[in-house]
């Protein structure tokens, strides 16, 4: 009985110790709730990120974090950027988010009508340690009224050493 107990133990703590290294990098992370899934072209979301405490000579990989339901109607999804990471002016970037394959099957994974996926958008090293940094994200689609969006967000994981 006491093998198992030891076992039992062995596992659990190999389980938080994966779990802890996993998310000890993360930075940042932002979401923005899309009220009643329908996402108007005209609405801006935006990412102050003023929490962040560049480590010296790290670099930082951002993801575009995106939850969809079962009656987003594309395979893709366009999305406008404006950002100052690399520079002290914005920049705008557009992002051709891929949902779907060319069948029809969602990429990322979920849950009761929702699908959720990281999308990698850029690396970047921190300017200054005491600048704010800061991220717009609008739909680039030809709707005025984008129905079956959930959620948009962003995360901010440090890597290591320079990108």
């Amino acid at each position: 009985m006491r093998t198992k107990s030891n076992i039992f133990i062995l596992f659990a703590g190999l389980f938080f110790t994966i779990l802890a290294s996993c998310s000890g990098k993360e930075v940042y992370s932002r979401f923005h709730h899309i009220e009643n899934g329908k996402w108007y072209r005209d609405s801006v979301l935006i990412f102050a990120i003023d929490s962040l405490v560049p480590s010296s000579g790290a670099g930082y990989d951002v993801t575009v974090e995106l939850t969809t339901n079962l009656s987003y109607p594309y395979r893709d999804l366009w999305l406008l950027i404006d950002q100052n990471l690399t520079d002290s002016l914005a920049h705008t970037d557009t992002l051709r988010c891929l949902l779907a394959d060319e069948y029809g099957k969602w990429l990322g994974g979920g849950a009761g009508g929702l699908n959720q996926l990281s999308l990698p958008y850029r690396t970047f090293i921190p300017r200054d340690s005491v600048y704010n940094y800061r991220l717009t994200i609008r739909q680039g689609m030809d709707e005025d009224q984008l129905r079956g969006v959930e959620k948009v967000g962003i995360k901010i994981i440090e890597t290591s050493g320079k990108s």
